[in-house]
């Protein structure tokens, strides 16, 4: 996992923050913390990075087109919501998804899912939390 490029789109400031500095003690490279739907769509043109945490509401708008788009482009996206895995379109379940509040093994596990790696960490018993 380490130097993994990772772009956050979450419109909490604080929990943006708080991902951030996770995912930075899990070994990956935040890339940009963005909370808009726009500039998000933007980013998923544009920007380089090799997996995507998406919080499915940004600032109101619902981010289903977001992780198309990542799709559409061949980048894995992660779920991270408060909504339950029954509120998530069917077409969207081979998505890893964690639940907020999420811990970091979580977000570890999912990141190996969605980027197609088994954790050695995890089957070590390594924990962030």
């Amino acid at each position: 996992m380490t130097g993994l490029r990772v772009m956050v789109f979450e419109d909490d400031f604080l929990l943006a923050g708080t991902l951030a500095d996770v995912l930075a003690r899990l070994g990956c490279i935040v890339v940009r913390c963005i909370a808009t739907f726009d500039l998000a769509m933007e980013a998923a043109d544009t920007e380089s990075f090799d997996v995507a945490v998406v919080d499915l509401q940004l600032q109101g708008i619902t981010a289903f087109p977001l992780l198309d788009r990542l799709a559409e482009r061949g980048i894995p996206g992660i779920i991270a919501s408060c909504r339950s895995r029954v509120e998530i379109p069917p077409r969207y379940t081979s998505i890893p998804a964690i639940s907020k509040p999420y811990t970091a093994n979580e977000l570890r596990r999912a990141i190996d899912v969605a980027c197609g790696a088994e954790s050695a960490r995890e089957s070590a018993g390594d924990s962030l939390d």
